[in-house]
């Protein structure tokens, strides 16, 4: 089933779709290192190799293929919202271990980004 959504994805939208993966972690506060990790476990299902490279303010990510493909996101990493980012991590478990396909991911991260916050405790 993930050869199969993977076929009908070009390379353009599976480094999209990583790329959307890594913002939404990235902005709600997960660590760069984890950040890249696990972008990098995403891209590894797509059958892509890519490389990572957040900076303040966006994010650039290059699929290693014979085309060098680039692509670039706005990320401001100003907030933290965990949820979000358990969110993220599950559904990238999801992508690789085939129980979401690769071409609903991308409604799925949006969906994830999309959520409400947490509401915080009162002390």
């Amino acid at each position: 089933m993930l050869e199969t959504a993977q076929a009908r994805m070009t390379l353009h939208e599976r480094c999209d779709l990583v790329l959307a993966f890594a913002r939404v972690l990235y902005v709600n506060g997960q660590a760069t290192e984890q950040t890249k990790s696990a972008t990098e476990r995403l891209a590894q299902a797509l059958d892509l190799r890519t490389r990572l490279m957040p900076r303040w303010g966006e994010l650039q990510l290059v699929a290693d293929d014979t085309h060098a493909t680039f692509a670039q996101a706005e990320a401001d990493p100003v907030g933290v919202e965990m949820d979000r980012v358990a969110s993220t991590t599950r559904a990238i478990e999801d992508v690789a271990s085939g129980r979401l396909a690769p071409d609903a991911a991308m409604k799925t991260i949006g969906d994830i980004s999309r959520s409400p916050a947490a509401p915080t405790r009162a002390r």
